[in-house]
């Protein structure tokens, strides 16, 4: 559960960048449309001083405060909190009370700074979604950027005595999209040097958006989901193989159905690789968290203590098997044991028709023969696509070598069940 603390802070930099999104809005429109609504901007403005203030004083406790040791969030050095004050007062100050509408209101627009802090922080905090992130954060700064190149062609064009503000500000809006789109109709060019020299910076930047917009949107179709991708080429490349090697047709459609079954369960990636690549005390806790239930439920494993389960978890691997296919057989020599994680087995006697009893989730089998070095004394077939994990006898052994009480603990176990 989040900090209570963590979520008001969220809450409180949601705000702030919709006040600075309501601030770049409308003193822009305030400079340059003199018939606008001067009393909505006016109450607008005074109720964003008033937040800023606030603000200020929170950014300042903020900077007094250490930095905790240990936080989800990144660590800000002062210098860096003291610098966001000072752009904050900078913000907060009210100039329009003191000089009325001045070009000096635009100094308000540095609180922007804060709102492209925010959205690179919550980018990457949100890793799942951090494309879809990228292209709504960049039709955000998109949108305002249109809004003040609009309020520039209302400043510099001429219009029609009589014109409403907002229907100058909606020609200028259409001038500005067809320009920044590159569809440029011609119906509505410069008059002067001013507006020619505004028309060629725009220009040159609507070629750049317009092909930064196009190399976004293919980078987001090809990276949104990758895992798919990857499934998508396994499966060509497993297609090709079958077809190459003459593989039976019920084979392949085990084959199929196999790889099926791990993208429909999101599986395609590699636990036991995606574990080794995390640092040794992150690892440890991920295989706790998916693991520990799982061994605790083995009851010759039970009070064993924290080291060794955390050892037994660290072995565990995962693999799936196939409905229909038998996980061990009666008679083989044990050399594993297995957990299921997911999914339903039948236990048989050796006849491979007698049924002694359903395996489902959080069961476990094969633990006798792997300890005392037995036959297997019945077959496990799966009933149901089965997510297993695997314990190894070589590393089952290194383990118990490790924890000699343990050993012998579990050993004296193993032999009282054979023997009931």
């Amino acid at each position: 559960m989040p900090d209570k603390n963590i979520i008001i802070r969220y809450a409180w930099d949601v705000f702030i960048a919709l006040c600075a999104t309501l601030s770049a809005l409308i003193i822009p429109v305030g400079l340059v449309l003199h018939g606008a609504d001067e009393t909505f901007i006016g109450v607008a403005n005074a109720l964003v001083t008033v937040v800023y203030v606030v603000d200020v004083g929170a950014r300042y406790r903020q900077a007094q405060q250490p930095a905790p040791r240990l936080s989800g969030r990144v660590r800000r050095s002062p210098s860096y909190v003291w610098g966001g004050v000072a752009l904050d007062v900078l913000a907060a100050f009210p100039f329009y009370l003191i000089w009325g509408v001045t070009p000096l209101v635009l100094l308000r627009l540095v609180k922007l700074i804060r709102v492209a802090e925010f959205m690179r922080h919550w980018r990457r905090r949100q890793v799942r979604n951090s494309n879809v992130l990228r292209l709504a954060f960049f039709i955000y700064w998109l949108g305002l950027s249109a809004h003040w190149i609009t309020c520039g062609w209302v400043a510099l064009r001429d219009h029609a005595p009589g014109t409403d503000a907002w229907t100058r500000y909606l020609d200028a809006l259409y001038w500005c999209v067809t320009t920044l789109t590159t569809v440029g109709y011609g119906d509505v060019t410069p008059a002067n040097n001013a507006q020619t020299l505004y028309v060629i910076v725009v220009m040159i930047i609507g070629v750049g958006v317009y092909a930064y917009i196009i190399g976004n949107i293919a980078s987001i179709l090809t990276t949104i989901n990758p895992a798919r991708s990857r499934y998508l080429e396994q499966r060509e490349r497993l297609t090709a193989f079958m077809h190459y090697r003459h593989i039976p047709r019920a084979l392949q459609q085990r084959v199929r159905d196999y790889y099926d079954y791990l993208w429909e369960q999101r599986r395609v990636f590699d636990e036991t690789k995606i574990l080794k690549d995390l640092p040794p005390s992150l690892g440890t806790d991920v295989s706790l968290f998916l693991k520990r239930d799982l061994i605790e439920n083995v009851p010759l494993f039970q009070g064993a203590g924290d080291a060794f389960i955390r050892e037994v978890a660290l072995e565990l691997e995962a693999l799936v098997v196939m409905p229909g296919d038998f996980i061990i057989r009666a008679g083989e020599r044990g050399r594993d044991m297995y957990f299921i994680s997911r999914g339903t087995a039948e236990a048989l006697a050796p006849d491979g028709q007698t049924l002694y009893r359903t395996l489902s989730d959080g069961d476990c089998f094969g633990e006798i023969a792997l300890i005392l070095d037995q036959p297997r004394s019945a077959s496990v077939r799966a009933v149901t696509h089965c997510d297993l994990y695997r314990l190894d006898k070589t590393m089952f052994e290194r383990t118990l070598s490790q924890y000699p009480d343990i050993a012998g603990q579990i050993k004296t176990l193993a032999e009282e069940r054979v023997r009931e």
